[in-house]
């Protein structure tokens, strides 16, 4: 299986959403409660800037939280 780490991003408020998935990660367009509801209320234009891909789980994890607190991902409120 194949594993994807991506960075989205809304076209015209900049907020930008980092997200996981299985599927087409160009397609999918995230699930997180706040990037959801902010694409609700703002429409669904984004981009998808960045795809990491992995084949092994474990790595994908260990490279998101990585990623996460080189970012400080948690307490970003963009």
């Amino acid at each position: 299986m194949t594993y994807y780490l991506y960075i989205k991003q809304h076209r015209i408020t900049s907020l930008k959403y980092f997200g996981f998935t299985t599927r087409n990660p160009y397609k999918y367009r995230g699930s997180g409660t706040r990037w959801t509801n902010h694409l609700y209320g703002q429409g669904n234009l984004v981009d998808t800037l960045v795809v990491y891909e992995f084949q092994c789980l474990e790595l994908c994890s260990e490279f998101a939280l990585r990623f996460s607190e080189l970012n400080d991902i948690v307490n970003d409120r963009g």
